[in-house]
């Protein structure tokens, strides 16, 4: 099963019993969003097919975390997410057993960070939503302080992705989804650790805007898109048709 799932390669000691499940369930969900929101992903060509990588993506909903899960499946990840999601002890352990680390909000857990950089020097893949938070409009919002200090010191490239549409869909004043609408995601370009290194040079807070601004600019392709796809209807017109930039005095 080994040599089949090729899971050396895709998360490096993980097992093949893990990579299996973490490949069926993702499949399976990737297939689902594409029937009921017709998903569509751009630049997986940009996703490192091994090594350790550091998987960032702005955060509009609740569909955010399966959604560009399930975009990445051939590299499977270990998420940081927010220890509140792990108080539902079934929920939990589902998402514990598809690599999923509890990090407590603003507190910066150094007991989560560690694993992160464990992992990426296992030549795993790490994936977090570094705003920490859904975004209110569905633009990106400021970067948590902590993915400057993990990315600083994994060493290892960081792979930018945007989902776009995930706000129109299930946004924060909904309880549940709506059916109707459609989602995109776009795998960007990988930041080199050199480039990494330049940004922290001058700074943490210059490398949280690099960041922050090259997530934008992939939502902002992504929103391109869906407009082009469903001829101007969707997404309908709101503040997240600016760069949060735009807004600035």
């Amino acid at each position: 099963m080994s040599a089949f799932l090729d899971a050396e390669r895709r998360a490096p000691g993980r097992g093949s019993l893990s990579v299996a499940w973490f490949t069926l369930c993702a499949t399976l969900l990737y297939w689902m969003f594409r029937i009921v929101w017709r998903l569509r992903v751009t630049g997986l060509a940009n996703l490192p097919r091994q090594g350790g990588i550091l998987v960032v993506s702005n955060h509009q909903s609740f569909l955010d975390p399966p959604v560009c899960g399930s975009s990445i499946r051939e590299r499977p990840y270990t998420i940081i997410a927010r220890e509140s999601l792990f108080r539902f002890r079934p929920f939990g352990a589902l998402i514990r057993s598809f690599g999923a680390v509890p990090i407590e909000r603003g507190a910066g857990d150094l007991g989560a960070l560690r694993t992160a950089l464990s992992q990426l020097a296992m030549g795993r893949t790490v994936f977090m939503f570094p705003e920490g938070t859904r975004s209110e409009d569905g633009r990106t919002k400021a970067l948590k302080p902590g993915v400057a200090l993990l990315a600083r010191k994994a060493r290892a490239p960081i792979v930018p992705m945007a989902i776009e549409g995930a706000h129109d869909v299930w946004p924060r004043i909904r309880r549940l989804p709506s059916v109707r609408g459609l989602l995109e995601v776009e795998v960007g370009e990988p930041i080199a650790p050199e480039t990494v290194a330049r940004w922290s040079a001058e700074g943490p807070d210059v490398l949280l805007a690099n960041m922050r601004r090259t997530l934008e600019e992939l939502r902002l392709r992504c929103r391109a898109r869906l407009r082009e796809r469903s001829r101007g209807a969707f997404p309908p017109a709101g503040p997240a048709d600016r760069a949060y930039w735009e807004d600035a005095p």
